[in-house]
């Protein structure tokens, strides 16, 4: 009978040995993150986080059971918490991205539910339009003499030839007719959306608008609040559209950009934020 009793304690012992605190387990780690790289700001773009992870047990000799104190985790973009769609503590977890993130890398956090955390940096990139998966973020060092990718001077022959500018009448509403002052009275931008990267490239639209913005077919400058543009001069435009990928250089702040013309006429976009390349 004390051999039983004995080895009735030895299985007590070990059953609250098993069992453990959250703090004395190690901490999880992010083994791969799923795809590595995708587009920025895509409507429910999902990754899957595969981890390992242990947790505490609690060991049952009599009823000859194991419970292991498993539950639910959450995961987070930065610092933007993600939708999980599927978390199975075993070791792979389902997530939305969360939109608004700019273009660049992007670290990304795992918790489970007893607090224990795990980080993978650089673990997720969101790649501008235009861009390619794989290909490299495009940088201003490697950006080569401006007039390379320059659209050309902005300042044409208005007078068509005559040389003292002709009179209004001469220039008639014809789409390959010269552009003269108040044919175009503004120029707007395409809302620039969410957070950018500096030296990271990303499109911009503009619009002409005014009594001839459709027969608009020059360049502008373009010009930013803080930092440089590449290019310096967008175009040239089709049919008042100007389209252009761009690389800002600024610190981390909130910047702008605007466009003007020959005759001086502009415009702005909006203010957006400017983040670092990492």
């Amino acid at each position: 009978m004390k051999r039983a009793g004995r080895g009735m304690v030895g299985m007590a012992v070990l059953a609250w040995a098993c069992a453990g605190a959250p703090e004395s387990l190690p901490q999880p780690t992010i083994v791969a993150v799923e795809p590595a790289t995708l587009p920025v700001n895509t409507k429910d773009d999902a990754i899957t986080i595969r981890f390992d992870a242990r947790y505490a047990m609690t060991v049952d000799y009599g009823a000859e059971k194991v419970d292991a104190r498993m539950g639910p985790g959450r995961i987070w973009v930065d610092e933007e918490e993600a939708t999980v769609t599927r978390f199975d503590p075993t070791g792979v977890a389902t997530a939305t991205v969360p939109q608004g993130l700019g273009a660049g890398t992007h670290a990304v956090r795992l918790r489970l539910e007893d607090g224990r955390e795990a980080v993978s940096k650089d673990a997720l990139t969101l790649r501008p339009p235009g861009q390619g998966e794989g290909e490299p973020p495009l940088m201003l060092e490697d950006g080569g003499v401006l007039m390379a990718t320059d659209a050309g001077p902005i300042v044409k022959d208005f007078d068509g030839g005559v040389g003292d500018g002709g009179e209004p009448e001469d220039a008639g509403p014809g789409a390959e007719d010269p552009m003269r002052e108040g044919d175009v009275t503004a120029y707007v931008f395409d809302p620039i959306e969410g957070t950018r990267i500096s030296r990271t490239a990303f499109p911009i639209t503009v619009h002409a608008q005014g009594p001839r913005a459709g027969h608009f077919q020059g360049s502008l400058e373009l010009i930013a609040s803080r930092g440089t543009v590449q290019p310096a001069k967008l175009g040239p435009c089709d049919s008042g559209v100007c389209n252009a990928i761009i690389i800002m250089d600024a610190p981390a702040g909130n910047v702008h950009l605007n466009a003007v013309d020959a005759f001086g006429v502009t415009g702005e976009s909006n203010t957006f934020r400017l983040e670092p390349y990492k």
